[in-house]
This record gives structure tokens, sequence and C-alpha cells, in this order.
């Protein structure tokens, strides 16, 4: 008997197959060559050495209201989980009572020693053990736990998202900052050709056509200049809620041209993106819930048994409560067997093995979604590169052309109009090369986003603390 005993309270299997990571492409490369040289890890935003931003991505770790949700969504889930364990153990409650109670006058023949009117009085310990034979309950414990795992990789996923978001909100921002004073100095440019277009016109030196022509331009530098801060407002305003702080004017570190411009990107081969980005992490923690969930729909086809006892003691006095005449006990067992539900446990089951197979599919899908990415950033990182010596010698070329341009019109060897081409080709080309700047240092951001890694983890660590 005692054997059997032991049996049912130690034995238990769960009704669910071994995970076992599903294979994805293994042929998958970089299309663009990595130039992984001095590469780092953690806190790679560094490497742009401005403090400011530093300040920024250190305050949206502590007060991101997002994160915090996702931090609260976190403790949710490690509740789920303890309340899932808890099936795993023995169920204990105390009942304790005291009630008065009034036997009906119809009832003539009372027991010995029981009055009419009388009390009674209990403390009873109940007791009760699920015998999980067939890891339901098991299985349901592995279903919260990894449940709770892709909860703290969700979790770790926003932490990437959000460094990954200030650093390029910061950036962008500091592009219309540069833009912006490009615009104003071409605007103040503009107006005093307008001034010396004029005062040429009323000497009589020039028609009222470079007049006109003049005023266009300046409204055009005008134009400019007002929707670019429209942006630069815009891009502030999402920092300041990226940080958890109303729209307010944002303190300014580095100048976009005095940016550090890293060429050297982490040193990460296709596979690894599996264990480094959270997202891939977190839907392969779904799956493996959604596996063993198989095994709870599963264990529901056969029977339970439940394990029952009580111990206490009752008495119509409260003196005598405790004395051994009152002592109460009861040991017992249950089973039962689902014999006819509507099919409702065929339906359980096939609906696990669906969740299981959506849950599959989107994990391979989301492994690809990130060679696309990486691919992406990869690409147009070295692409931006070369764009911004491009932008560069354009720009320095254009330089050239407006001062000859502004010299020969001085001299009466050329029009206006060929002026006012070469003022406007400057203009655009140093707007264009301030935005590949940006571009470029964008581009970086999105490669430590596409790759993940260890920085993630040090982040979240940092977030947590707060």
């Amino acid at each position: 008997m005692k054997r059997f005993w032991c049996l049912l309270l130690f034995s238990s299997c769960t009704l669910y197959q071994r995970y076992e990571r599903p294979e994805i492409v293994q042929d998958a490369s970089w299309r663009t060559p990595l130039n992984a040289d001095n590469s780092v890890d953690a806190g790679w935003w560094k490497q742009f050495q401005d403090p400011v931003l530093d300040a920024m991505i250190e305050q949206a770790l502590s007060h991101n209201q997002d994160l915090k949700a996702l931090i609260a969504r976190v403790d949710a889930y490690d509740a789920q989980l303890t309340i899932a364990r808890s099936k795993l153990y023995p169920q204990v409650a105390l009942d304790a009572l005291a009630q008065r109670q009034k036997i009906s006058d119809s009832v003539t023949a009372l027991p010995t020693g029981i009055q009419q009117i009388f009390n009674l009085f209990g403390a009873i310990f109940n007791a009760s053990y699920l015998v999980d034979l067939w890891g339901e309950a098991r299985s349901g414990a592995e279903v919260a736990y990894h449940q709770w795992l892709s909860s703290v990789e969700a979790r770790r996923m926003g932490v990437l998202a959000l460094v990954s978001a200030v650093a390029s909100s910061y950036i962008q921002m500091r592009q219309f900052d540069e833009q912006i004073r490009i615009a104003q100095e071409t605007l103040g440019t503009r107006q005093e050709s307008l001034y010396l277009a004029k005062v040429r016109f009323d000497l009589g030196l020039t028609s009222e056509l470079q007049v006109e022509q003049a005023i266009v331009e300046v409204e055009s530098a005008q134009i400019e200049l007002e929707f670019l801060q429209i942006k630069q407002a815009q891009s502030e305003n999402l920092l300041s809620f990226l940080l958890g702080a109303a729209p307010a004017d944002l303190p300014r570190g580095l100048a976009l041209s005095q940016e550090f411009v890293p060429v050297a990107v982490p040193d990460v081969l296709p596979c690894e993106l599996l264990t480094q980005r959270p997202d891939i992490r977190a839907v392969e923690e779904q799956l493996i819930a959604a596996n063993a969930n198989i095994g709870v729909a599963r264990a529901q086809f056969f029977p339970k048994v439940n394990l029952t006892g009580a111990f206490g003691a009752e008495s119509t006095q409260m003196n005598t409560l405790f004395h051994n005449v009152s002592k109460i006990w009861e040991v017992g067992s249950d089973v039962v067997q689902q014999v006819f539900t509507g099919f409702a446990l065929s339906g359980n089951l096939e609906l696990a093995r669906a969740q299981k197979e959506e849950l599959l599919h989107r994990y391979f899908s989301t492994i690809l979604n990130a060679y696309k990415e990486a691919n992406n950033a990869l690409t147009s990182h070295k692409i931006y590169l070369e764009e911004v010596k491009a932008e560069k010698a354009r720009v320095d070329a254009q330089k050239q052309y407006l001062l000859l341009s502004d010299l020969r019109y001085k001299e009466g060897e050329t029009d206006y109009l060929t002026y006012l081409d070469a003022e406007r080709q400057l203009f655009r080309g140093l707007l264009s090369y301030a935005e590949a700047r940006a571009n470029c240092l964008l581009s970086y951001i999105q490669i430590y986003q596409a790759f993940g890694g260890n920085w993630v983890l040090d982040a979240d660590a940092e977030a947590i603390q707060n």
C-alpha cells in the first residue's frame, strides 16, 4: 500500500514532445561584407562622444512610460507563473467556525445530550493534493514559465527599440539644427542680395526683373526655414516623449558636423541573430510554451486523481474543543474521468496544435525579418559612407561654382541667373550634405538595432534597477 501512495505522489509524466529548435535557412550570409575592426557592443552609442546623448539614454531607461509598462507586464507574468506552480503543491486551508443553532420544534426525539438550542465550535484543517499523473499541472507550469521568459524578452526588445529611437531622434534633431543654421545663413545672404538688387534698380543699373527674382529667392528660403523648424519641433517633441517628459526645449551636445562617424560594425554571423535578438528569443519562448500547452490539452483526456484529508475538532462547548473527544479526521480520494464533453477536449487539443503551428511560422518569419533588417542596415551604412564623401565633394565644387559666378557677375561677364543657379545649388547641396551625414549615423544605429547583442542585456539591467 505504501508503494502505491508513493507512486501516486511522485510519479508524473508529460504528454508533449520534447522541444527542439526548428532549423532555419542554413546558408544565410551578409550581402555586404562586414568591417568589424575595433567594433564594440556594450554602450555603443558612446562612440558618438556626446555626453548629452549619453544622459538622454540614461533618462529614457529610467523614465520612459512604455518601458515601465513592459516592466510591469513582466511582473504580471511572474505572478501568473507563481499561480501555475502552486498547483504542484498540496493545498491546505483552515476552516474555523462558531455557530448557534436551533432545531425545529417538530423534532421530538433529540439525541442524548443535544438540546433544541445549542452551540457548535470547530477548527478543521482541510488538505487536498492533485496527483499529477499525466503532467497537466507540470505542463501548465512549463507554459507559464516560458510565457514569463517571453515577456522578459519583450521587455528587452522594448529597451532595444527605446535606445535606438532616442539615439535616432537625437541625430535627426541635430540634423534639423544644422539645416536650420544653413537656411538662416542662406536667408540672410538672400536678404542682402535683395537689398543690393533694389539699390541697383533705384540707380537704374538693373531692371525690376532682378528685384522680383531676389524676392522669390528670399521667400523660398523663408519657406524652407519654416518647414525645417516644424521638423525640428516634431523631433524635439518625440524625443521628449521618449525621455518620459513633457515637450520642451532640449539641450544640445555636439553639432552634426562634429559627431564622430564610426565605420566599424559588430562582428556578428547571421546564425548568431537567433540568440542576440530579443524578438527572436521572445517568439521562440512562445513556441516552447505552445508546445508544452499541447501536454495540458492531452492530459485532460485522462482521469484526475485528487487526495483529500481533514483534521480538526468540533464541539458544542468551547472549553472542550481541544480535548481528545472532540477530534475529527477523514482521508479519502476521488477520481474524475470526463466521458463526453461535446468534443470540447478534442477541440482544445486541436487548438493547442494550431497555436503551435502558427507560432512556428511566426518564428521563421521573425528570423527572416531579422536577416532582412540586418542586411538593409549594412547595405545602407556602406552606401551612406560613400554618399557623405560624394556630397562633400559636390559641396566643395558648388562653393567654387558660386564664387566664380559671383566674380563674373560683378565683372559683368555673366548674367544674374547664373549667379542664382549657383547659389540655389549650394543651398540644396549643403542641406543634402547634412542629411547624408545624419543618414550615415542613423544607419550605424540601425546596425546595432538589427544585430542586438549583449548591450541590450546591460541596458535592460539598468532599466529595471531604476
